[in-house]
Parts: structure tokens; C-alpha cells; sequence
């Protein structure tokens, strides 16, 4: 009995454990990341092993040619390994070329376990909204606790919750405001819009306490898709109503409690949101532009290879040295694009760009917006994740990585519907 269970929810049971690297606690070490991606890489022995000895999942390797997304993320990680040719720290490059192959084997796994869902979309859109719940109970339940106490204090590594880190705390909540968005319109019953409307409020109010400003700025376009999912239902606009009203209150009610428990103007959304810009006056934006500046620069030195996947922490030593403060090393060019230009040469950019593009292209070509609402709610979480990798490096942490890959693999089953 119990197997003939595993077995028909084998493909839901496999998902489900990936992402569970998110749970994975720290066990003492630094940076919990290392113990979720020795997690992930077990995961994914343990699905390949399953897959391959499971005769109904069909797998081939042929696929990997028809399928735009996977195809391009091959030949993104066949470059990343050529480039180990420029590699000046072979075992630096082994590691980071282990984060990402799991990304990919865990992006092929999730694939073949989709194709076997009989409702993808559902299930994908209740994962992400669970990791929201337990998200938001790790990092807004201290600021709860330091509101009653009055101790909040903005900005907080104890708020950080699950990711160890504000803003990949940050982002990984704005990624799945849109999914919840998609659950409050969708549902009929009137309290449970309400209840959502509240943790909408919840979630809104924790970034904001949090501060992370590229966050804010992606709650822009998680509001922006909304209003394109208006535009597409205007002759249904009073039927709309009660949800526009519930968005509204909820976005109204975070702002009047960040205000509310702000210890000073400096700590509100509407001063971290003003101060967004490209002034180098910025300390925060005048680092990163710098960051930038050095990439691009070591792209013109070596733009077929770059310097060798994993080695961008090592080079900057010698490109910011005249700016690094005791013994802290910029680890990250606070950009995915201009870091894999970088490390992994032309190439590599070329199909990792590929892979965002099929995306869109396969949303567009097969026009799934249309089919089902919900494809409008994911492509907002997959601008969410664009803008972070254009700001951070999600690259690099594995439950941001997770997520953006469950979403890749669900549309890339819809190619040649």
C-alpha cells in the first residue's frame, strides 16, 4: 500500500525534497549554503538514480535538444566547463561548477517530474506558497516579537529568516508575491480573500522592515503584472472589485505600520524607495557600479574564456584592492550576467541569456497567458528573479536558484503543447 502511494506521488515527493534545501539549517558552519548544496547534490543522485531505474518516465537524454530552456542551460554548463582551460584555481572552479550542474540536473529532474503532474501549475503555485508561509513565519515572527517588546530595529540580520541574509530574504519574498497575488483573486469565498489580503499585508510590511531596496522596486513589477492581468479582464472590472479593494488595504495597511513603527523617517519604505538611483554618492549603488566597471574590464582582457568559472572572488582581490577594508573580498560582481561575462568568457552569456529568452518566448509563441491566468503571476516572479540577478547574485544561493528553476522547468513542459 505505502509503495503503490510513493509511486503514484513519486514526481510530487522527488519536487518536494529539492526544494526542501531551503530547510537545511546552518549545523555552526558560516554560510548555511554549503550544507544546501551538499543537500541538493544528494537530492539529485537520488532522482537520477530513481528516474533512470523507473522505465515509465521515458527519460532521454535526446530531449535535452528539443526542449529551448534545457538545451540552452547545457550549453551554458558545457562552456562553464571549458572555461576551466583559464582556470588559475582548478579546485575554486570544481566547486562553483558543482552549484551550477545541480542547478541543472535539479532543473532536468523537476522537468521530467512535471510531465507526469497532471496539474503542474496548481502544484507549483501551492509549493511556492508554502515556502511564503514558512518564510514569512521565520523572519516576520522576530519583528513581531521585537514590536511588542519595542526593540525593532530596521534592517536586522535577525529578521533574516530562512535565507541567513536580508536581501536574498528579501527578493525570495517579493518572488512569491505574485503567486499569492494569483491565490487572493482567484479565490470565491470572501474570508479567505481577506486572510490572504492579510498575509499580503504581512508580506509587503516584513520587506519593507527589511529594506532591501531592489526588493522594493521589484514589488513594482509584481503590481505592474497585476495591472496587466487587469487590462486583460477589463470587461470583468466589477467583478474585480472586491479584490482591487483587498490589494489596496493591504498595501495601504504595510505602509501605515512601517510608518507607524519606524524610529525615524530614515527607516521608512518611502525613504528607501526615494533614495533608489544611480548617484555615486550612493555607497551601496557606487560599490556595485564599481564591481561592474571591473567585470566588464576583465571581459575585454578575456572574452572567449573569461578567467575560469569560479574565480571572479579570487581575481577581484587584485581588482579592488585599493578599496577593500580589512580582510573583506567583494565574493560576487553583484551581477549574474557581467559575472558569468567574466569568469566563463562571451559564450556562456550567450546561452544563459538564451535561457531567460526561451522563457519568454515559449509564454509568448504558445501564448499560455491566455490559457490559464496563472502563466501572468509566474512571468512576474520571473522579472522578479531577472532584476535580482541584474543586482545580487542568486546565482549562487541555492533556495533562490530552486525556485526560479521550478518555474523554468514548468514552462518548458508547455513547449510543444
Amino acid at each position: 500500500m505505502i509503495i503503490k502511494y510513493l509511486k503514484k506521488f513519486a514526481p510530487q515527493i522527488l519536487i518536494t525534497l529539492l526544494l526542501l534545501t531551503y530547510f537545511i539549517p546552518s549545523l555552526k558552519s558560516i554560510d548555511r549554503i554549503g550544507n544546501q548544496w551538499l543537500y541538493l547534490s544528494i537530492i539529485n543522485l537520488l532522482g537520477i538514480i530513481w528516474i533512470f531505474f523507473d522505465q515509465n518516465f521515458n527519460f532521454k537524454l535526446l530531449d535535452f535538444r528539443k526542449v529551448y530552456i534545457i538545451r540552452w542551460y547545457l550549453l551554458f554548463i558545457l562552456m562553464s566547463l571549458l572555461s576551466f582551460i583559464s582556470s588559475n584555481n582548478i579546485p575554486e572552479s570544481v566547486f562553483t561548477f558543482n552549484q551550477y550542474l545541480n542547478c541543472f540536473i535539479a532543473l532536468s529532474l523537476i522537468f521530467h517530474c512535471f510531465k507526469k503532474i497532471k496539474y503542474p501549475e496548481l502544484f507549483t503555485a501551492q509549493i511556492l506558497f508554502t515556502l511564503l508561509i514558512f518564510e514569512l513565519y521565520y523572519s516576520f515572527k522576530p519583528i513581531l516579537d521585537d514590536i511588542m517588546s519595542d526593540k525593532l530595529v530596521f534592517r536586522s540580520m535577525n529578521y533574516s529568516g530562512l535565507a541567513a541574509n536580508i536581501n536574498i530574504t528579501s527578493f525570495s519574498i517579493a518572488f512569491k508575491i505574485p503567486i499569492l497575488i494569483y491565490f487572493l483573486i482567484t479565490q470565491k469565498k470572501l474570508y479567505v480573500k481577506i486572510l490572504l489580503s492579510i498575509l499580503l499585508s504581512i508580506s509587503l510590511f516584513t520587506i519593507f522592515i527589511l529594506g532591501t531596496r531592489g526588493a522594493i522596486l521589484a514589488l513594482l513589477i509584481s503590481f505592474g503584472f497585476y495591472l496587466i492581468y487587469l487590462g486583460y479582464n477589463y470587461l470583468n472590472f466589477r467583478k474585480e472589485l472586491t479584490n482591487i479593494i483587498l490589494i489596496v488595504l493591504a498595501i495601504i495597511l504595510s505602509f501605515s505600520l512601517n510608518i507607524k513603527t519606524a524610529s525615524s523617517n530614515k527607516n521608512t519604505v518611502i525613504n528607501r524607495a526615494s533614495s533608489i538611483s544611480l548617484s555615486t554618492t550612493d555607497g551601496s549603488v557606487n560599490q556595485r557600479l564599481r564591481y561592474y566597471k571591473q567585470g566588464l574590464n576583465q571581459f575585454t582582457k578575456t572574452p572567449l574564456l573569461g578567467i575560469g568559472i569560479g574565480n571572479w572572488k579570487l581575481n577581484s582581490i587584485m581588482t579592488d584592492k585599493d578599496n577593500i577594508i580589512g580582510y573583506t573580498v567583494p565574493y560576487h560582481a553583484h551581477n549574474d550576467f557581467i559575472q558569468i561575462l567574466a569568469e566563463q568568457g562571451i559564450f556562456a552569456l550567450i546561452f544563459y541569456i538564451l535561457v531567460f529568452a526561451s522563457f519568454i518566448y515559449i509564454i509568448i509563441i504558445r501564448k499560455l497567458y491566455y490559457k490559464n491566468i496563472i502563466y501572468i503571476f509566474f512571468t512576474a516572479s520571473f522579472f522578479v528573479f531577472f532584476l535580482d540577478s541584474n543586482l545580487n547574485f542568486p546565482i549562487a544561493r541555492p533556495i533562490s536558484q530552486l525556485q526560479y528553476i521550478l518555474i523554468l522547468a514548468l514552462v518548458s513542459t508547455k513547449q510543444e503543447e
